[in-house]
């Protein structure tokens, strides 16, 4: 989400953009947690903007980590002290544990969205696990505006600044399509769409 008053970051910036979509991965964040409260009253609806919020972590929230993981840490790392390579390594064990919840909640989801009846289980389940993925995600983005992007702003020369950007094209390249969910139709959520549809704007 482009937000009034700011610059829309590109891949030709690649510390921006990675910080810009953290604010993109907040969004859905808060959408999956506001649409919790629509499962009984409206549940088309809710599992539609689960859909949407799912399959944007599930493509861009991919990327994003491994352009972190894969062109950016790598960068950093002979330039950092022990300390800051002990925080580098914090972020990819709250990678890891974020990828583990997440995990579960499509499950949940998938779960949801196949169920003719609302299910009182399901939806106490789905918001646990929500929950637990915005309180990894939060404070780890808010590390990483605060902290990550102060380490690569002092460390990155402008070749590795370039060579982290073009990589990062040549990865969306390769995977133009996003992984799906499992097949789920009738009324379910759906992942056929996934590649039009992912970085699309979910309801409530």
């Amino acid at each position: 989400m482009i937000r009034i008053g700011q610059t829309a970051a590109t891949i030709d910036t690649p510390v921006e953009h990675l910080m810009a979509c953290h604010r993109r991965i907040e969004d859905r964040l808060a959408t999956l947690e506001r649409a919790a409260d629509h499962l009984r009253g409206d549940k088309p609806a809710a599992l539609e903007a689960i859909r949407k919020s799912i399959l944007f972590l599930d493509s861009s929230g991919v990327l994003h980590t491994s352009d972190e993981e894969e062109s950016l840490f790598p960068r950093l790392r002979p330039h950092l002290t022990p300390e800051e390579l002990h925080y580098l390594d914090g972020l990819e064990e709250q990678h890891r544990a974020a990828e583990s919840v997440f995990t579960e909640l499509k499950a949940v989801a998938e779960e949801l969205a196949a169920a003719a009846d609302h299910s009182i289980s399901l939806e106490s389940r789905y918001r646990e696990l929500t929950a637990r993925l915005s309180a990894l995600y939060r404070p780890h983005i808010q590390s990483e505006d605060e902290i990550l992007t102060r380490l690569a702003l002092r460390t990155l020369t402008n070749a590795q600044i370039n060579a982290i950007a073009q990589e990062m094209k040549d990865r969306r390249e390769e995977r133009k399509h996003p992984p799906a969910l499992a097949a789920m139709r009738a009324g379910s959520i759906d992942a056929d769409h996934a590649s039009a549809n992912h970085d699309e704007e979910a309801a409530f």
